[in-house]
């Protein structure tokens, strides 16, 4: 496979692949407004990292808000609350109705309830996108039943209210498979077992185009590096690092600031 410089221009197509299949690079897109993601791996992977790059890139937090439902207390998360590009928001409070990125951590020791009661707030309210970071914590999704509870909701329904939902998690195998149904973008990084790796590409066709040399079994992933199918276009990339953190963050505060500059006008 040829390899190619990386560092894309923002939310445009992004040179720094290395194709999946015997075709041209080009193809690569961040996700959309509107557009699901899943994105799994073990800790250390980069999973975290790659998803905030995606959403930095893609997200309309300047139109909606972004809420991040953190559990495990991500780096990566309490860097960007310490350098105001995100804003903290506590469970029991009113999902926000203006555009910005909030993170809500539960508390373990609390139940379900508080969180379910909260993603229910969500549904009711529309218009939200919600990121789950270690998202096998998160009530529903465990197991394959049709709960008919709020994260359920989110997923079968949550489309049509506006509601893109990014699911990530160390281990597929414990996610529900109306996660991966529901989704336009899958990435998989180095995951714990070949159930893992069968779990997302179960979604995927195998006829699509790179799916044998992207998704093969018997592939090593180099450090940092990732696998990525695009259900629109039927298509599977096997992606180089993404950038680093203070880039990421970079491009957040260039569009936190935009933002603040249109409210002070």
């Amino acid at each position: 496979m040829t390899a190619y410089n990386f560092l894309p221009p923002r939310r445009r197509l992004a040179p720094g692949l290395v194709p999946g299949a015997d075709a041209e690079p080009s193809g690569f897109q961040f996700p959309g407004p509107t557009d699901r993601l899943t994105c799994n791996g073990m800790t250390g992977s980069g999973k975290s990292t790659f998803a905030l790059w995606l959403f930095a890139e893609g997200a309309d937090f300047d139109k909606k808000p972004w809420v991040f439902l953190d559990y495990k207390g991500e780096e990566l998360i309490a860097a960007a609350l310490k350098n105001k590009l995100f804003e903290p928001l506590a469970i029991d409070q009113a999902v926000p109705r203006r555009p910005g990125i909030f993170v809500v951590r539960p508390n373990a020791r609390a139940g379900q309830t508080p969180v379910v009661d909260f993603l229910w707030g969500i549904y009711e309210k529309g218009r939200t996108g919600v990121f789950l970071d270690e998202a096998t914590m998160v009530p529903e999704l465990r197991g394959e039943a049709n709960s008919g509870g709020p994260f359920q909701s989110l997923l079968s329904q949550g489309r049509s209210k506006n509601i893109p939902v990014w699911v990530l998690a160390q281990r597929p195998v414990n996610v529900n498979n109306m996660v991966f149904t529901e989704n336009n973008y899958y990435s998989a990084f180095e995951v714990a077992s070949e159930d893992d790796l069968k779990k997302i590409t179960k979604h995927i066709p195998r006829h699509s185009l790179g799916y044998d040399k992207v998704w093969d079994p018997d592939l090593i992933l180099k450090d940092h590096w990732s696998r990525w199918y695009d259900r629109k276009q039927k298509k599977s990339f096997l992606l180089r690092p993404c950038p680093p953190a203070d880039k990421i963050f970079d491009i957040l505060a260039e569009r936190v600031d935009k933002m603040k500059k249109r409210e002070t006008l």
